[in-house]
């Protein structure tokens, strides 16, 4: 299974590279607004070959008619709810309708915010920036592993501060500081064991993976630039606790994923009758 999820993982992180490299000199905001515009077209145009569109129109007509006749008919108490209760099933209708496109439309959404998350979540180190790395050990492995785990870190980078355990957690945290620009490897030894996890130093915002797990399906999934760890190794995961990408539009602060949202779902209605989508 970890085998299979990270050649997904490869494949989209190298698709999604490819995506936004002409994309770069837009920064983060505008950049994030054309991936939205593509996003809510391709959720538009999925929608439409994989719902009945016929039957959705047909029920969006009579909602729209039975609306109006709420108006004509609201003194008429009987013909009223008459009318409300063919509203109420025709909106469960719609709604059955809405829900197979809905969840085949989760999948690709899904990966779409995962990559997302990787591009547009944190940013690199700056030079001379300081943070934690975190490397937490295997609960069957917490006993044995922590005295010898070593933490090696390449020129250009400096080991501030000794390996602080943390036994409740099964984790080991070291300061570090960057010190130039550029793509580092760190090395975590254990047991005779070594792992690796990527440090990005540098001033433009890019793919950053924060986190490199092991076995942990639900981490692979979330953090898919680097391959999994040994599990033998006794390392579950290694942590770099980069700072947050800050993303602004007229200098005004906005959340990535709160902005992708709307931005692709407005995008959406805005395209779909160019289409010809009924949503």
């Amino acid at each position: 299974m970890d085998t299979a999820v990270y050649a997904l993982n490869r494949v989209m992180t190298g698709g999604f590279e490819l995506l936004l490299w002409p994309l770069r000199f837009l920064g983060p905001f505008w950049s994030l607004t054309v991936i939205s515009l593509v996003t809510g077209v391709f959720m538009v145009w999925i929608f439409g070959r994989v719902s009945d569109q016929r039957a959705i129109k047909g029920i969006r007509s009579r909602i729209s008619g039975n609306l109006i006749a709420v108006r004509l008919f609201q003194n008429d108490i009987r013909v009223f709810l008459s009318v409300q209760g063919r509203i109420l099933r025709d909106t469960l209708t719609y709604m059955r309708y809405s829900l197979t496109p809905m969840l085949v439309l989760m999948g690709p959404v899904v990966l779409i915010i995962i990559q997302l998350h990787l591009h547009y979540h944190f940013r690199p180190l700056e030079e001379g920036e300081k943070t934690l790395v975190t490397v937490r050990v295997s609960e069957d492995k917490r006993s044995q592993v922590p005295a010898k785990i070593k933490l090696e870190a390449p020129e250009g980078i400096q080991i501030e501060t000794p390996g602080v355990w943390v036994p409740s957690e099964g984790e080991m945290s070291w300061r570090i500081r960057a010190d130039k620009q550029g793509t580092y490897t760190l090395v975590v030894h254990a047991e005779g064991e070594a792992a690796t996890k990527e440090l990005i130093v540098g001033s433009e915002w890019g793919s950053v993976s924060s986190l490199r797990s092991g076995g942990n399906l639900l981490d692979l999934l979330l953090y898919p630039k680097e391959p999994p760890l040994d599990p033998s190794s006794g390392i579950a995961s290694i942590e770099v606790a980069y700072p947050e990408l800050e993303i602004r539009c007229l200098g005004v602060g906005v959340d990535w994923l709160i902005a992708f949202f709307v931005l692709s779902i407005a995008f959406g209605f805005a395209v779909k009758g160019f289409l010809g989508v009924q949503v």
